[in-house]
């Protein structure tokens, strides 16, 4: 292992809630909207990122399950994210919320990053996680169940 590399960290128990990276420069009262529903579950731990070397450094320490970048995050932000990705967790997920008319470089789509379009209903953004969640398990070979919607 290379000295830039460091271990993974150790994967999550079974049972365990996923761990939802968020990265947002600026928490507003629109993103809290949008995050909420992500907060509230039982099924995941959310954390928060600032920057990208908070977002490197929390890739590095916990088994992130998906990546998740705000609005506000920058073009360039995105590809350093990409960067650190390849080398601390490569086929870590990384969702991108953009507005409606952004551009967003066509290397994203061949490196797999799924672009969610505002406006955002918040039920969106948690059935997206679902979706990324339980296509990595299967993949992972798991077994799925992170994709539905259980009922109390």
């Amino acid at each position: 292992m290379s000295a830039n590399r460091r271990a993974r960290p150790a994967a999550q128990p079974a049972g365990a809630p996923r761990r939802v990276l968020i990265i947002t420069p600026a928490r507003s009262d629109e993103e809290e909207d949008i995050f909420q529903e992500l907060q509230g579950r039982k099924d995941l731990h959310i954390l928060f990122a600032a920057t990208t070397a908070e977002a490197e450094k929390a890739l590095r320490e916990h088994a992130v399950s998906v990546l998740i970048a705000s609005e506000e995050v920058s073009t360039a932000w995105v590809n350093e994210l990409l960067g650190a990705m390849e080398q601390i967790r490569p086929g870590l997920p990384l969702l991108v919320l953009r507005r409606r008319q952004a551009e967003e470089p066509s290397s994203w789509t061949e490196r797999g990053v799924g672009v969610l379009r505002s406006p955002l209903l918040p039920e969106a953004l948690g059935r997206s996680v679902d979706i990324v969640l339980g296509l990595r398990s299967v993949s992972d070979g798991g077994t799925p169940g992170h994709g539905g919607r259980t009922q109390s």
